[in-house]
């Protein structure tokens, strides 16, 4: 309120002055009475996540490597154990460091088909499951499934992609197509199957791993176990509590003494 002095114009100094308990102006709202209302906006996860049954999903991310490095780790793993247990058998017969007819020795061996040999299938596996076929918690299992064998399917690829040149090497060296069509053909699928059917099962332990969806009371208390999400968090009290209401109390008369 003005006093009888001031301007009329200085009533309202606008919600940034002393007015500002005052409502902003609202913009004029346009002819006809209808606001259209606005489209969510998208962000750029929103766009690559949109449809997690997919069979194809490039892109690159944490959670990808995270699950591309469990998965293709645990083959290593289980080829390695295996490798172990073969070579403390045969050395029970054939000395380690003993040369064989290959000329090559018994752990030369064992290095080699556990490392070497199988290499290109790891790293186009690793590379398959980090950038197009990713292991997501979002996707179900038979669509992770798929994946691991599009994954393995790429890994025998990269075994046939080196095979070409090792086999060109020893087509010259012996002048004979036989070691072409053994490293192209028979020996990619020979480590490829039994590879793929492995990284089925490691792909679903790295599904669980890395957490999937799961609702309910009982998932808010198993919170970083394998196989959960970590919830979003909780909207944080508000600080600043609204006046108390006024409550009039009623005055009851006294009666005399």
């Amino acid at each position: 309120m003005t006093g009888p002095g001031e301007p009329s114009g200085q009533q309202d100094r606008g919600y940034y002055g002393a007015g500002w308990q005052q409502p902003a102006p609202s913009a004029p709202a346009p002819q006809g009475g209808y606001v259209p209302p606005l489209p969510p906006a998208r962000g750029p996860r929103d766009r690559a996540e949109a449809d997690p049954r997919r069979a194809f999903a490039p892109g690159a991310s944490v959670a990808n490597t995270t699950g591309a490095l469990i998965a293709v780790v645990s083959i290593v793993v289980v080829e390695f154990v295996s490798g172990v247990f073969g070579l403390l058998g045969t050395s029970l017969v054939v000395h380690p460091f003993t040369t064989s007819g290959t000329g090559a020795s018994l752990i030369g061996s064992f290095v080699s088909g556990v490392f070497a040999s199988p290499f290109p299938f790891y790293a186009g596996t690793f590379l398959s499951l980090a950038f197009l076929t990713p292991i997501a918690r979002r996707s179900p299992l038979p669509t992770v499934l798929l994946r691991a064998v599009l994954a393995g399917a790429a890994g025998t690829v990269a075994l046939a992609l080196v095979g070409v040149f090792t086999g060109l090497y020893a087509a010259t060296r012996t002048g004979s197509g036989v070691r072409l069509v053994t490293d192209v053909l028979t020996g990619p699928l020979q480590n490829g199957v039994p590879f793929t059917l492995m990284l089925l099962g490691t792909a679903t332990v790295a599904w669980l791993w890395t957490g999937r969806p799961r609702g309910g009371r009982r998932g808010a208390s198993v919170v970083g176990r394998p196989g959960t999400v970590r919830p979003a968090d909780a909207v944080p009290p508000a600080t600043v509590q609204p006046p108390p209401q006024y409550q009039p109390q009623s005055h009851r008369p006294q009666a005399p003494q």
